[in-house]
């Protein structure tokens, strides 16, 4: 015999170890089997509630489900009870199982007792298929129109399930939705506005047409409700009037006010008296003054309204419960982008939300406050930001390095400016500093001739004050802008206000250099940076070349291929010192012609004039006059390209040199007789070709790169010079609608993506309201390596999140 349920809760929770419960447990799982093979029908719904224990301490259970629906089959109201709350309990849709259970189900809806076809919508609501949805749907609909308020609620919270399961059967529940929202009962009006909320999800065109109707029914509800004394005291929670049914009513005039100025207009007397009258000392009432605001804001409110929304949010930000500061400064974000000045008088609160102890209020309270920044405040928001920077924790630290760059780079009021934010974030926050961020300072001061002074200097002074703790971003940084504009340090250009006029020597210049490079704990990419510093210094500062080639000759036999192959190129570069200068020359403008990042490296190209001789005097600025003493071109490429074999064969003197370089740019070969003009090969690759007019642009074929749940995107392609255009279309064939669509691309790091904003985050059902999104992408490595993409995409559709990783590999040839 089993025990009873009270008695097994006992020995459970009297048990001092795992073992001891699994034993308990076991033994008692065994005489619940032995029961059910017995066909104990007296006991039944007892096993069935010491199964539902069981299951709740994480047991299997599923050689009992079967006994939940011959308890359902009974005709005992409490057999049935316990029944329902078994089947619900321990199933779910999923389970083949349930199948069986839907003639049980139909057959108590269509019952005399109130209390037993209650209980079957309310498993119903709760465990439903879409094929139960499409089995009863007519069982449930004649339920909606029962005399019994009981019967009422419970059927249109049901509906709620029926419909999220098969949103086809929106239609069939239009007329009783919109019958319900008439009665005068809370828990009816409560069930129908749910049902009306759900429906304008699914169908966000046609139902809210639908309930547009009955938005006088819901403003006179709302009214009532928030009316002073009106309203039954069993349904008030701490004085505050059914916010239930308040929240959920604020909820549906916004979807119905949404777009339709006429609607707003006549819900705005309302919303300004529900901001007015609820108490904000009680979590219910800020419940509802937090609908109310979000409310206002996403309706077609006026502009007076639409400040009180936000004066409503901004207390929440002094409010001693987090989640409140949460979902006000959530709720913030979105409103800055539609009336900053509201959100403005709020930034102090807002600055000191982000020195709060909870760090998801923190993330969100910098992503608020750079949004509120601008030209005219970023310097008073950096002072706040780089000095909560050194206190705050490091988990925090990238986040808001990140956040502070991003400020920077897009309102910076001068070039010192910047450079001065710069610098000092890299002295506090470096080791935090993305390297796209850093790549970007060094950018600016290349483009920008007229801080190249101030800056190196700025940058040696902070070298040389955080030797010892430098992070690697900083050290790289410095030590690129010292090989690049080292000379300047010497002439005195840029003078720091707060600097000793005290002239930089250049022995002092290396020494610094050489000084990062013993310490011990640097990576290879600060020791590549210095060995390329100190070549480049090495043309600078000329009396000194002996002694930095002696430094550099030292890592000739370093462990460290990169840095040994550094070593021998540069040594070797010091023997050509006719060609190093134009080899070690001050680097062009990191900005190529239409603004964007050119790619960088150690050295400089530079480039011929177009159409120029092949081994003219402008390639690499070698002299090629007839003096003895000069070396000839081909012996000079050929010393520094490691004293390869010329073959004497295959060009006639004088040229010899030419078509080995001809070949190595892919232009080798005799030229055929009698085909006129010949285009010169290296011409044709800096654009100095021929006068013939290019070739038309290839066409490429779309690709549907993924479909699944309805949601499609598909990528059309264009190709301009070597940048390639991605056009993506999102659409949803769903009937459901899709929101809160975002994709996200990662690529290699031969490829550079740039993503524009698209033109949407909603995707309609029935293929309504295509998004668009272009994306520009250019492969370094383009003939040798295929564009190739990986794409997460992430929406929500029918009540649940989806989120979704692929692979884009079948990119159209060509491009």
């Amino acid at each position: 015999m089993t025990t009873p349920l009270r008695d097994l809760i006992r020995r459970v929770r009297e048990c001092k170890t795992a073992a001891e419960e699994r034993a308990v447990v076991a033994k008692e799982s065994a005489h619940l089997r032995d029961s059910f093979k017995k066909e104990d029908v007296a006991n039944r719904h007892r096993n069935i509630a010491k199964l539902m224990y069981l299951h709740m301490l994480g047991y299997p259970t599923h050689f009992g489900q079967m006994e939940c629906l011959k308890l359902i089959a009974r005709p005992s109201f409490a057999e049935k009870r316990i029944g329902y709350l078994g089947l619900m309990a321990l199933l779910d849709e999923k389970q083949e199982i349930l199948m069986l259970v839907t003639n049980s189900i139909q057959q108590d809806l269509k019952g005399k007792n109130q209390y037993t076809m209650g209980l079957a919508l309310c498993a119903l609501g709760n465990i439903c298929s879409a094929e139960m949805a499409r089995d009863l749907v007519v069982d449930v609909k004649k339920l909606m129109k029962s005399s019994m308020i009981y019967l009422k609620k419970k059927s249109a919270i049901c509906a709620v399930r029926l419909v999220q399961k098969a949103p086809e059967l929106l239609l069939d529940f239009k007329d009783e939705a919109l019958a319900l929202l008439d009665e005068r009962s809370h828990g009816v009006l409560l069930g129908a506005v749910t049902l009306a909320l759900e429906l304008c999800k699914l169908d966000p065109v046609e139902a809210v047409g639908w309930f547009r109707a009955k938005v006088h029914n819901l403003i006179k509800m709302l009214k009532h409700l928030t009316t002073s004394g009106s309203g039954s005291a069993d349904h008030n929670v701490r004085g505050v009037p059914d916010p239930f049914l308040q929240v959920q009513i604020l909820h549906l005039l916004r979807l119905l006010g949404k777009g339709s100025p006429e609607i707003s207009d006549v819900m705005s007397d309302v919303l300004a008296q529900v901001a007015s009258n609820t108490d904000a000392s009680k979590n219910a009432g800020c419940a509802v003054l937090y609908e109310c605001a979000k409310t206002i804001i996403e309706i077609e409110s006026t502009g007076g309204l639409k400040v009180l929304a936000v004066n409503i949010l901004g207390k929440f930000l002094g409010h001693r419960d987090n989640n409140m500061k949460y979902v006000a400064l959530d709720t913030l974000i979105k409103v800055v982008t539609i009336d900053p000045k509201a959100v403005q008088r709020h930034k102090n609160v807002i600055v000191q939300c982000v020195q709060d102890a909870d760090i998801s209020i923190r993330m969100r309270a910098l992503e608020l406050a750079c949004a509120l920044v601008n030209e005219n405040n970023v310097e008073v928001f950096m002072e706040v930001l780089l000095q909560f920077m050194e206190d705050s924790e490091v988990a925090f630290k990238p986040k808001l390095v990140e956040k502070i760059c991003e400020l920077v780079e897009g309102f910076a009021q001068s070039p010192q400016w910047h450079v001065d934010t710069m610098v000092e974030l890299l002295e506090k926050g470096g080791a935090y500093m993305q390297d796209r961020s850093a790549r970007s300072f060094l950018v600016m001061i290349s483009s920008t001739e007229s801080i190249q002074g101030y800056a190196v200097r700025k940058l040696y002074r902070a070298l040389f004050d955080n030797l010892d703790q430098s992070s690697t971003n900083l050290l790289t940084v410095a030590l690129w802008c010292v090989g690049e504009f080292g000379g300047k340090l010497l002439s005195g250009e840029g003078q720091l206000a707060d600097e000793i006029p005290l002239k930089v020597t250049e022995s002092e210049v290396i020494s610094l250099v050489e000084q990062v490079m013993k310490q011990g704990s640097q990576s290879d990419e600060v020791m590549e940076y210095s060995l390329t510093s100190l070549v480049k210094l090495s043309e600078r500062f000329s009396s000194n070349e002996a002694r930095i080639q002696g430094t550099i000759s030292k890592y000739k036999k370093s462990s460290l291929l990169e840095l040994q192959q550094r070593a021998c190129e540069f040594d070797r570069l010091f023997k050509h010192g006719r060609i190093r200068s134009q080899l070690l020359e001050t680097m062009p403008s990191l900005l190529s012609g239409d603004g964007e990042e050119a790619s960088q490296g150690d050295a400089p190209a530079n480039p011929a004039p177009a159409g120029g001789d092949l081994l003219g005097d402008d390639i690499l600025g070698l002299d090629l006059g007839g003096g003895d003493a000069a070396p000839s071109p081909v012996d000079a490429l050929t010393d520094l390209l490691g004293e390869a074999a010329v073959s004497p064969t295959s060009a006639p003197s004088g040229q010899q040199g030419g078509a080995d370089l001809m070949d190595m740019l892919g232009g080798g070969g005799p030229v055929p007789a009698g085909a006129g003009q010949a285009s010169d090969p290296l011409s044709d690759l800096l654009g100095g070709g021929s006068g013939a007019s290019p070739p038309p642009s290839p066409t490429f074929p779309p690709a549907v790169v993924y479909d699944k749940n309805g949601v499609s995107i598909q990528f059309s392609f264009a190709k301009e010079s070597n940048q390639v255009i991605i056009t993506a279309a999102y659409q949803n064939s769903s009937p459901a609608p899709v929101t809160d669509f975002v994709l996200q691309a990662a690529v290699p790091k031969y490829l550079q993506l740039k993503m524009e904003p698209a033109t949407g985050n909603q995707l309609g059902p029935l293929g309504s309201g295509a998004v668009q999104q272009i994306m520009r992408v250019v492969n370094s490595l383009e003939g040798q390596k295929a564009i190739m993409m990986r794409l997460k995409i992430t929406y929500a559709c029918n009540g649940g999140q989806v989120s979704e990783m692929v692979e884009v590999k079948n990119f159209p040839q060509g491009l």
